[in-house]
């Protein structure tokens, strides 16, 4: 049986766009697999449990937390994890 803490993490990754130059925080609870490099294999922005808006470098921070906070609420979860 799984741990209740391991089932319901979920795993975020913050992803840049190099023609817009702007960031975008994905976050999925399906992200099991690993690539030959060892990272994870996060699934297509269509399938992840959340999905932010472009945000630009400036106001990373303060978008983050702003992002996360609204993710937490939606997802239903306080366990976010980056990779």
């Amino acid at each position: 049986m799984q741990n209740v803490y391991t089932a319901n993490v979920a795993k975020a990754k913050l992803m840049y766009n190099k023609d817009k130059e702007t960031y975008t925080i994905v976050i999925a609870f399906n992200v099991t697999e690993t690539n030959a490099k060892g990272q994870l294999k996060f699934p297509t922005r269509k399938k992840c449990d959340f999905v932010s808006g472009d945000f630009v470098y400036e106001s990373l921070q303060a978008d983050k937390e702003r992002i996360l906070a609204i993710a937490k609420k939606r997802l239903r979860t306080d366990y976010i994890e980056f990779v």
